[in-house]
């Protein structure tokens, strides 16, 4: 494979031949010498000895989530497949999303998969980026992309009114658990809960506790009017 030096030797050799052609034609001699200065540059880009840059700037890569939709409180598949020119441990991907860390965490360049836990609603999303790890370029970017909305999402039910033992119920059933019991000098909500943490509407993760605090009779000798 030619070196820049040759393909620099080889335009220069041709320009002096074009140029005494062009004799007496100054500005055809201007053209020709951008046209070879393109034409050099075409065929040795400036990253071919950069092994690092080189795959940097050629990686192609895709990324999915399974399943999609995904669920809010359950876990799912992310994977991803990448490929590049002159693939070094000079690069690397940089994966962003739920499960991922990309402050601290990369990956080679190649295939790979991670099981991550679903814990926000809305839409998640994960992105692929390629970085040259060698100290003279910094170069990254961006691969591939992929979104799932989220499905499944669950929020604390309203247990203000209720007694002890029917808040259990309703939490058990909106997949949550009693969490602390409390309890306030409360004459109109005697054994009654008077108020809920989280408060209802709230978005939990399945499981999670929630506390109440229950309204009772003030300590004799004081009374409830």
């Amino acid at each position: 494979m030619p070196t820049r030096r040759h393909v620099f030797a080889g335009a220069a050799a041709g320009l002096r031949r074009r140029a005494a052609r062009a004799a007496g034609a100054p500005k055809a001699v201007v053209l020709v010498v951008a046209a070879l200065v393109a034409t050099a540059f075409a065929v040795t880009p400036a990253y071919a000895d950069d092994p690092g840059l080189n795959c940097a700037v050629t990686a192609t890569a895709t990324v999915s989530v399974t399943p999609s939709p995904v669920v809010y409180g359950h876990n799912a598949l992310v994977q991803w497949s990448a490929d590049c020119v002159n693939n070094t441990a000079e690069d690397a991907l940089v994966i962003s999303g739920p499960g991922f860390n990309p402050s601290t965490t990369s990956f080679p360049v190649g295939g790979g998969s991670r099981t991550v836990f679903i814990d926000r609603p809305g839409t998640v999303g994960w992105d692929v980026t390629v970085v040259d790890l060698s100290s003279d370029t910094g170069f990254s970017r961006s691969l591939a992309s992929v979104s799932a909305s989220v499905t499944g999402v669950t929020t604390v039910p309203d247990v203000r009114g209720d007694t002890q033992a029917q808040a259990t119920s309703a939490l058990a059933a909106a997949g949550y658990v009693l969490g602390g019991v409390g309890s306030v000098v409360d004459c109109e909500s005697v054994n009654r809960v008077r108020s809920q943490s989280p408060g209802a509407g709230t978005v939990l993760l399945p499981g999670s506790p929630v506390s109440i605090t229950l309204g009772r009779r003030p300590t004799p000798p004081a009374e409830c009017k």
